[in-house]
């Protein structure tokens, strides 16, 4: 399924028919849905999550213009497609005020729901590669402070992340020398990364940054090409479940 790549949306709406609406179309796309009433005391939690989208109805939702506030000061979802439903002309505006990139009027008309969803498919699919972590063993050679250098294996790669696997340990905050291979016949990947996490058992996170900018745009293509794979298959998958997905994004 496509939530390999977990592309989540959140709805904030006391309207179960709306909710059902929103999460039948999400779902012939593969996109997950997350719905709340839009209790003030779910925020901290959303905080803490991603999302690719979010739909508020300003209807039915008091305080909707301060809950998408808070939505979008959450670092990871600030720039998450946003739709609003708003039937009243003030309300319009508010939800287009706040930065509304879609904005629905009841009574609402499923081909328009459909096609404003489908339209931000490609948005939501590109804002989450930028958060993908592909699942990767890939020969990586670390180099330490003093020169050492220490043959690995990563677990997962991201484009400014990895996870790996080695016969030793770091301490957090380490600063190491990153060799990665991505296996494809071009120049290997150079970066300089830092120990975020190790459980003295062979296993440690690392925060790079390429050395040059045509390197990262090497790595960046790569993780597309992975990215474009794994929701090909996924496609594939739904479409023997009989749905009908866009031919793009």
């Amino acid at each position: 399924m496509i939530n390999a790549a977990d592309v989540r949306a959140l709805m904030v709406t006391q309207d179960v028919v709306l909710a059902s609406l929103f999460s039948d179309i999400s779902r012939e796309l593969g996109i997950a849905i997350d719905v709340s009433g839009g209790e003030g005391s779910d925020f901290p939690e959303f905080g803490r999550e991603k999302y690719e989208a979010i739909v508020v109805d300003f209807d039915c939702v008091r305080d909707a213009g301060p809950t998408l506030t808070a939505f979008r000061r959450s670092p990871s979802n600030r720039n998450a497609v946003v739709f609003a439903v708003a039937t009243e002309n003030y309300e319009k505006e508010l939800a287009r005020g706040l930065g509304a990139t879609f904005v629905l009027a009841r009574p609402l008309d499923v081909i328009d729901v459909r096609r404003a969803v489908y339209t931000a498919y490609d948005a939501m699919t590109r804002e989450r590669r930028r958060y993908f972590r592909c699942t990767a063993e890939l020969p990586v050679i670390l180099t330490r402070a003093d020169g050492t250098d220490l043959s690995a294996r990563t677990s997962n790669v991201s484009t400014s992340g990895m996870s790996i696997c080695s016969p030793g340990s770091f301490k957090l905050g380490e600063r190491v020398g990153i060799t990665l291979d991505l296996q494809n016949g071009g120049p290997q990947v150079l970066a300089h990364g830092t120990i975020v996490w190790d459980d003295r058992h062979g296993k440690s996170g690392i925060s790079f940054q390429c050395i040059r900018p045509e390197l990262q745009r090497i790595l960046n293509d790569w993780l597309d090409a992975k990215f474009s794979r794994m929701r090909e298959v996924a496609v594939h998958e739904l479409q023997r479940a009989g749905a009908v997905i866009p031919t793009r994004g």
